[in-house]
């Protein structure tokens, strides 16, 4: 990049040799006037920036889940969950599915807390988001800021506070849900995620003990539905719970795993390309 240009024009005595200046640019002899052109050229040319590649896939996990605790159960009960967050090319939805697998058990004192739930979700961003390779330099990641959603859900569990408080059964729901993305480290690939849930959730249990519960005198070390009628009108999923409020609360670490190439088709771990 040319910064200046800069013309001297001297009269020498009639020799080269009494021109001293030591340009040693552009220097041409027109009889006794020697025109010195001097042109000083930038030798910082722009340095290469990385430039920031789009989102494809994040890993998440709710920290709040990591502090449960379970009444009945009287004791904390963390519950292990995994996350994953696609993020399409272009527009404002992404798509994700979770896992929650809780699965505490205590034979001696009958207590548990085993639960196997799987969720898929779609989120719309209100935020426009960029990073598509257009744009150089540090930015926020492309899906950040306030979102809305909709979600499914499905589930079975197995819940013991003791010998005679059983529950087995499975069940569904949805809802829709709101929340904000924030990103806390300047690389880009921590987020942190506040989100809250409302919908519904229907199931069928049945209630269990141990021990039989016809003839208690008689010690098999099994456990037992809770029905005293004739066995051949029991029916599994007897009864059944609905719930119609919130379902999900969450404060979500996410790590953004892949992101897609700018230069070529493929994904890297890397979040730049120069």
């Amino acid at each position: 990049m040319v910064i200046s240009v800069l013309m001297i024009t001297m009269v020498c005595g009639g020799t080269k040799a009494n021109c001293s200046p030591d340009i040693g640019i552009g220097v041409q002899l027109e009889s006794d006037t020697t025109e010195v052109v001097f042109e000083a050229s930038d030798s910082v040319t722009d340095v290469d920036q990385a430039v920031p590649r789009r989102e494809f896939l994040s890993l998440k996990t709710n920290l709040l889940f990591y502090g449960v605790y379970m009444p009945g159960y009287d004791r904390w009960c963390p519950i292990p969950n995994v996350a994953i967050e696609y993020y399409p090319k272009k527009g404002h939805f992404t798509f994700g599915a979770s896992f929650d697998f809780p699965w505490w058990q205590d034979y001696d004192n009958h207590k548990y807390f085993q639960i196997r739930n799987y969720q898929v979700e779609a989120r719309y961003y209100l935020k426009k988001n960029g990073n598509d390779g257009r744009d150089r330099g540090y930015r926020a990641p492309a899906f950040s800021g306030f979102y809305a959603q909709a979600y499914a859900n499905i589930g079975l569990f197995g819940i013991c506070f003791d010998a005679n408080r059983g529950w087995v059964g499975e069940g569904f729901g949805g809802g829709v849900g709101a929340g904000y993305v924030m990103p806390v480290t300047k690389n880009g690939h921590w987020r942190l995620e506040f989100g809250l849930q409302v919908g519904f959730f229907g199931c069928k249990y049945d209630p269990y003990q141990y021990e039989n519960p016809i003839d208690p005198s008689y010690h098999d070390d099994l456990y037992y539905y809770k029905w005293t009628q004739s066995p051949s009108l029991f029916k599994k999923r007897q009864y059944r719970y609905n719930w119609l409020g919130p379902t999900r609360i969450g404060v979500t670490l996410t790590y953004d795993l892949l992101y897609r190439r700018i230069s070529k088709k493929g994904m890297s771990f890397r979040n730049s390309e120069k």
